[in-house]
């Protein structure tokens, strides 16, 4: 009988310390933890999948009910070896990918007319209902996929395969898997054990559903049905949760080249407390998934992505609010640097259609979730390059009218205007160069602390002085690329000298304040 035991076989694929990429064993991926910079896979789907089941596994071995155990365990550094080898010697036959009875993550006994092309589970392949993202072959191609793969897709399915119409069964439509459509908010620490450590603190919850039979997906006796608008029956099951029922059917040779494949269990519509979600509330209709934005650089949303407050815009994942507090009380160094790593796709809505994926880091100090006028500063910097960009799209606006109305001689029709200025694309342009020299931003903001007359604290003297400079810099760069695709006629030449007349002046009046300070600080010898 063919077999593929995930607690020993390599398939979770890691970089280590030393920087280089390996395999690890379920086992050894959470043994080995904190020799493992990073648990890092090409796709961030299953990036951030994987994440979600060793946290399943590592709730089942290590159940906390306090910061005070956390705190035991992060002072360890790392994992009870001893622990997990009791637990994974249990119930090694449920690890088994290929097991007849019992295949992980996976329904047993489904048995259907069809057999679908085992690709359909990668996103990257065409198959079935997959947009065609990055292959283009048909569902006659049927390639042999190695077992690790096959494992790592499957868990990736479960938690991000997307409503796509009536099943394969026929009764039942497919419904959204827990992580289809938002953006997943990892936070990340200098190895696997931190990172895996950190996110635990967001399963550390009081409002999750509860019962004695909360188990793991692997742990459940009797196989489930597919059903819709299911409740977890706790965090075990949830994170654990089988939103598709899928059998991998290895050939003759054991090649793994099809699946059964078909909806399998689905939450209700109204459940919004997914711990490693952002929600964004909303007067009329409550919570809302914060979703990626194609158009919107992830970074312009910081502010709100670090704002604990009870009226903040944002509900975040609850291990910011543990952080802070461990921050506070010392258990963890004020003084360090954690990221968000957030993961995901953007799917067209109401559609199985994938745009994009991201996997998107932001540096965090504990100091913005704990001082609030830092947090405030930091919106300060947000607040002027959202200004900045007005005055851009303002200055771009007026030179397609000045050109519209050169060529016409008359006054154009405003729809004419606003097809030219988007035509010239300088907006996305503009984003594009700030999101590196923002990140800079956020690592040395904390540390740029003056005192005012009265012995407060002032953040961001010189740091939003230099910020002004960068925005300066990328909108007159945006604003030049515009006019480079314009002919040298003198009429072309005439109405850029009108409109970038006025843009220059309007530039200077946004960031006058933020320039000024910056020359008085020069001037007086570059005081920190």
């Amino acid at each position: 009988m063919p077999s593929f035991n995930l607690i020993d076989q390599k398939w979770i694929p890691c970089v280590m310390s030393g920087g280089e990429a390996r395999e690890l064993s379920l086992r050894d991926a959470l043994i080995e933890a904190d020799q493992a910079r990073e648990l890092f896979d090409a796709s961030p789907l299953v990036t951030a999948a994987l994440h979600r089941m060793l946290l399943a596994a590592l709730w089942r071995v290590f159940p906390l009910r306090s910061l005070a155990e956390w705190k035991t365990m992060w002072q360890a550094k790392r994992f009870d070896a001893a622990k997990l080898d009791t637990y994974f010697d249990r119930w090694r036959e449920r690890f088994d990918l290929l097991h007849p009875q019992k295949p992980f993550y996976q329904l047993g006994d489904l048995t259907l007319g069809r057999r679908t092309p085992l690709k359909r589970l990668g996103w990257e392949f065409a198959a079935g209902n997959n947009g065609t993202l990055f292959d283009h072959s048909s569902d006659d191609d049927r390639p042999a996929i190695e077992p690790e793969v096959a494992a790592r897709w499957i868990v990736a399915t479960h938690c991000f395969a997307a409503s796509a119409g009536r099943g394969e069964t026929g009764q039942l439509h497919t419904k959204d898997s827990p992580w289809s459509r938002g953006a997943v908010i990892l936070l990340q620490g200098d190895n696997l054990f931190e990172t895996l450590s950190l996110n635990l603190l967001n399963l550390l919850r009081t409002d999750f559903p509860r019962s004695d039979e909360d188990l793991p997906a692997w742990e459940k006796d009797v196989d489930w049905q597919p059903q819709h608008d299911q409740t977890p029956d706790g965090m075990l099951e949830y994170l654990t949760w089988q939103s598709r029922a899928i059998k991998l059917l290895p050939d003759g040779n054991g090649d793994l080249r099809e699946c059964h494949f078909a909806q399998g269990r689905a939450v209700h519509n109204d459940f919004k407390i997914e711990p490693m979600y952002a929600y964004k509330r909303d007067q009329k209709l409550g919570l809302l998934i914060w979703l990626f934005n194609e158009d919107r650089a992830l970074w312009r949303d910081s502010h709100a992505l670090f704002n604990l407050s009870g009226d903040a815009p944002f509900q975040i994942p609850q291990a910011l609010h543990h952080l802070a507090r461990l921050v506070r009380e010392g258990v963890l160094d004020r003084q360090r640097l954690y990221r968000l790593q957030i993961l995901g796709q953007c799917l067209e809505s109401g559609q199985p259609t994938i745009h994009f994926w991201r996997n998107e880091r932001l540096p965090l100090s504990a100091d913005y979730l704990n001082e609030k006028p830092l947090l405030d500063k930091l919106r300060d910097t947000i607040t002027l390059s959202e200004e900045v960009a007005r005055v851009l799209q303002s200055g771009v606006f007026s030179l397609a009218r000045a050109l519209l109305e050169f060529l016409a001689d008359r006054q154009p029709d405003k729809k004419d205007v606003q097809q030219m200025t988007a035509h010239l694309q300088t907006e996305s342009f503009y984003w594009s160069q700030l999101e590196a020299p923002f990140k800079r931003l956020l690592i040395t903001l904390p540390s740029d602390q003056t005192l005012d007359d009265e012995g407060e604290t002032v953040y961001g003297k010189r740091a939003l002085a230099d910020w002004a400079r960068v925005l300066e810099k990328a909108a007159r760069d945006a604003f030049h690329i515009a006019t480079r695709s314009l002919d040298g006629s003198s009429r072309a030449l005439k109405a850029v000298a009108i409109a970038e007349r006025s843009f220059r002046g309007k530039l200077r009046e946004a960031l006058k304040s933020y320039l000024e300070t910056n020359n008085q600080t020069n001037t007086n010898g570059g005081e920190q």
